[in-house]
């Protein structure tokens, strides 16, 4: 067992520190970057930590004790700033949400810190940190919870903005968002899965299986895929899209308050200004159109087209672009001018930008893959 430990926590080391490395090299170190290189930082010392605990380096052991003690409370929040950079402002997002790192303070303050020095004096130095320490599996299963709930708002912030971004981009594959989904999904499933190997020390008691080092292995899995899924993409761990133009809350436009400032009949203007632009421009062949684009193209604001889409035309943004492209594939397929083009070449012809999001918006909106709908239509 000890040997198996060693060699997933050395692997699980190599790894950690080459994503480090490729995140140190990337030219483009924006806040989301920096909060990752933070993030697989902290995961990278407390894979040391256990190491040192595996081969009783005393040294090492305490040097890097913090970063195992309080994992919960750091990774919880920074994962929720995290999503919140890839979609809002950079310049006051520390400054707004550094309340959320409080009780990692007040805990290093007053539990970690007494720790260490509880270790080096072989004693403890306070009496409740021997009531922390007989009551280790209740108190770190209220830490694993702690950062459940962080991870359940993340996962919830996250596709809140997806479906935000649908509303200001018409091109959004899998792989732009795969990766943070990944990463959260994976982080939760850990927290789950040691959540209930804490519950399993209480009932059946501690020296029956040593659950920590079965989470370590699992930490040790996750950034092994992490790693491997992040260097896959032709994108470093993060879209640089939701960098260069982040959607800001301001930008989620309820229904209730568009209908209520909207006119009905600018909205019908508007919706002839876009049929004619679709129709002599065709826009919607740019693989980078944004909302913010079109409404110049029909000189409006990207809020009033926004509005005009979903509360008009009951459609999103994202849709009614997708809803085009197909028609031009369609289109193309019949026409003899592109007899000898692929699927994929004439889907790039038409908008998309991406052989997995053409696949999946195709088959949305015809019922069929382009396979079969140019077997069953063009044959």
């Amino acid at each position: 067992m000890k040997l198996l430990i060693d060699f997933m926590l050395i692997g699980g080391i190599v790894i950690n520190a080459l994503i480090l490395l490729i995140l140190f090299k990337s030219k483009k170190k924006e806040l989301p970057q920096k909060l990752l290189i933070l993030f697989f930082g902290i995961i990278f010392l407390y894979m040391f930590h256990a190491y040192a605990e595996v081969h009783k380096v005393k040294l090492l052991y305490i040097i890097t004790f913090i970063f195992n003690d309080t994992i919960e409370l750091f990774i919880g929040p920074l994962l929720y700033i995290y999503i919140k950079s890839l979609f809002e402002d950079h310049k006051t997002l520390l400054r707004k949400n550094w309340i959320h790192f409080i009780p990692l303070t007040l805990y290093i303050g007053v539990i970690s810190i007494p720790f260490i020095i509880s270790i080096v004096n072989k004693k403890f130095v306070f009496n409740y940190l021997k009531v922390l320490n007989d009551n280790n599996a209740v108190f770190f299963m209220s830490l694993i919870v702690y950062l459940l709930i962080y991870l359940a708002f993340s996962l919830k912030l996250f596709y809140r903005y997806k479906k935000a971004m649908e509303a200001n981009f018409s091109t959004i594959s899998e792989t732009d968002f795969g990766w943070v989904k990944q990463m959260l999904l994976g982080t939760l499933l850990v927290a789950i899965l040691d959540l209930l190997g804490s519950c399993y020390e209480i009932y059946v008691g501690e020296d029956a299986i040593d659950t920590s080092f079965i989470t370590l292995i699992l930490v040790v899995i996750l950034i092994g895929y992490l790693g491997y899924y992040g260097v896959r993409q032709s994108k470093i761990f993060v879209p640089d899209f939701l960098i260069q133009e982040p959607v800001s809350q301001s930008k989620i436009v309820e229904k209730s308050k568009v209908t209520s400032i909207a006119d009905e009949e600018m909205f019908q203007e508007l919706q002839i200004r876009l049929e004619n632009i679709f129709i002599s421009d065709k826009p919607y062949l740019d693989e980078a159109l944004t909302l913010n684009k079109l409404a110049q193209m029909i000189s409006t604001t990207d809020k009033k087209l926004s509005g005009m889409l979903n509360q008009h035309m009951k459609i999103t943004f994202y849709d009614i672009i997708n809803k085009y492209r197909v028609a031009a594939v369609k289109d193309k397929l019949a026409s003899k001018d592109f007899e000898n083009y692929t699927l994929l070449g004439i889907a790039y012809e038409c908008g998309f930008k991406s052989k997995t999001s053409f696949n999946r918006i195709f088959k949305k909106e015809t019922g069929l893959s382009p396979s079969q709908y140019k077997k069953a239509n063009l044959s």
